[in-house]
């Protein structure tokens, strides 16, 4: 497995437990569910955002 392949998984890894966090913060009404939705699920989906965007990006300069 490449370098590129391994940083595309751990960043799917990151989006999918984001989303999985968030989807969960929908089924329970209360204001800690919004907190772990903004301050869990959202850091969560950015930095496997960035972290896939970050590795296409030196993947493609590296060639």
């Amino acid at each position: 497995m490449t370098s590129i392949e391994r940083k595309i998984r751990w960043a799917s890894i990151l989006t999918g437990c984001g989303l999985l966090v968030q989807l969960g913060t929908f089924l329970v009404v209360s204001p800690l569910a919004f907190i772990a939705f903004l301050g869990v699920g959202c850091p969560l989906v950015i930095a496997g955002v960035l972290l896939y965007l970050i590795s296409l990006l030196k993947g493609t300069t590296a060639e």
